[in-house]
């Protein structure tokens, strides 16, 4: 079993669930002292760069199955190289299937690069030899340990976050994605499907803050940021190109109208268990 991202947000929780069903592991990640931690676990450790086929050809040599995360990247070109040299490598190998993580959303018929560089990797998978599952995830529960989210709600009792205060969405978290991602491997017959992946729970920014009053045991309010405020405020960090393309996508989703996700069929096909929000801010620390 190959996992991409295997230091990662994503790849983590992948493998650690595989390790403890006694799935052998290859991890891949670039630095391999980062993922020392995994070789103590009994994974095997492939040193490999997406924007390297030679490296990736070593390390799907033997593989039958694939976890893919590809990086979080606002390059879009180099975001479809990295895709494309994966699928290619998966291709060149036999994998019997992968299992794609886009990561974030994809919405269909819209302007956003994000969006549009996401697909162009769905496409050249499903057009390629190479059986696949696409698991699109909403919103990840761990942007909320960011650090331009988490000190505001430790320090000022504040969710601030750039969707209006009664936006439905189907926050997830990266582990309950991961347990979607090791569910799919068992079930090949579903090679060709797309599932839009979201957390059990339909959540406002008022229902966040209720969540975390309820766990930290103290007001929690919840501040929405106006997208171009948003990208005014990440252009100095992150260079206002990424700040315009961030933005765009919260716009685009705000358009929409809702951001929830209807699990019930995608649940009957795989066997995970859901991650409700105030179990999740229980796993984690929010002292100052």
């Amino acid at each position: 079993m190959l996992v991409y991202g295997s230091t990662g947000t994503q790849g983590t929780p992948v493998v650690q669930k595989l390790l403890d069903t006694g799935t052998r592991v290859r991890a891949v990640t670039r630095d391999a002292a980062r993922a020392e931690h995994w070789k103590v676990r009994g994974a095997e450790i492939a040193v490999a760069d997406l924007q390297h086929p030679d490296t990736l050809a070593a390390a799907n040599k033997g593989i039958s199955q694939v976890v893919l995360q590809l990086p979080l990247q606002y390059d879009f070109a180099l975001h479809e190289t990295y895709g494309r040299n994966a699928v290619d490598a998966a291709r060149a190998a036999g994998v019997e299937l992968t299992v794609f993580n886009t990561s974030a959303h994809v919405l269909q018929d819209t302007d956003v690069h994000a969006y549009q560089a996401r697909q162009e990797v769905i496409d050249y998978l499903q057009s390629s030899a190479v059986p696949n599952i696409v698991l699109r995830p909403t919103f990840y529960m761990e942007i909320l340990l960011g650090p331009w989210i988490r000190p505001g709600i430790v320090e000022h009792g504040v969710v601030a976050f750039p969707l209006p205060a009664e936006f439905p969405m189907s926050w997830v978290s990266a582990g309950e994605m991961a347990a979607y991602g090791v569910s799919a491997l068992g079930r090949p017959e579903l090679a060709g499907s797309t599932f839009d992946i979201g957390g059990p729970e339909a959540l406002s920014g008022n229902d966040i803050a209720r969540c975390f009053s309820e766990v930290l045991g103290k007001e929690v309010s919840y501040a929405a940021i106006a997208p171009d405020d948003y990208e005014r405020a990440l252009a100095p960090v992150f260079g206002p190109t990424v700040a315009f393309e961030v933005a765009s996508q919260v716009r685009c989703i705000i358009e929409r109208g809702d951001g929830t996700v209807e699990m019930t069929e995608t649940a009957a096909q795989f066997s995970v268990s859901p991650t409700p929000l105030v179990d999740w801010i229980r796993q984690h620390s929010w002292d100052n």
